[in-house]
């Protein structure tokens, strides 16, 4: 069982990487850069827009203070228990596009929310 010291680098990863990809997502669908936005842009516009957008940039900060995270714990942990744990990070991002973006999650999603849970659970206790 993960130590207390552990279980905090992980959240703290978990947190991070959901907080980044909001902020990528809200980025992106900012002025017009989101490539379903209406306007037609060549691959290097879009790229030159997401790169200038701040709201990317810090989710970029985000995600890489995320990656640090996971490698810290997955230096504590045998991987063959953090790589499967990497699956809460789905769990994570599904449950901050529902309570801050306000994005609907279906019944099916939250099925399978459910079963990815489970699966965490059986094996963190094996």
């Amino acid at each position: 069982m993960p130590s207390n010291e552990t279980l905090a680098i992980v959240l703290l990863a978990l947190t991070l990487n959901a907080l980044g990809s909001v902020l990528f997502k809200v980025g992106a669908s900012e002025n017009g850069t989101s490539p379903h936005a209406g306007k037609i842009q060549t691959s290097l516009v879009f790229a030159k827009n997401m790169l200038g957008n701040k709201r990317i940039m810090l989710g970029l900060l985000l995600q890489m203070g995320a990656i640090v995270a996971w490698l810290a714990f997955m230096s504590r942990m045998a991987l063959s228990f953090a790589f499967p744990m990497s699956s809460v990070s789905n769990v994570s991002v599904l449950l901050a596009s529902h309570f801050l973006l306000h994005e609907y999650i279906s019944p099916r999603r939250w099925l399978g929310v459910f079963v990815i849970l489970i699966g965490i659970t059986i094996i963190a206790n094996t």
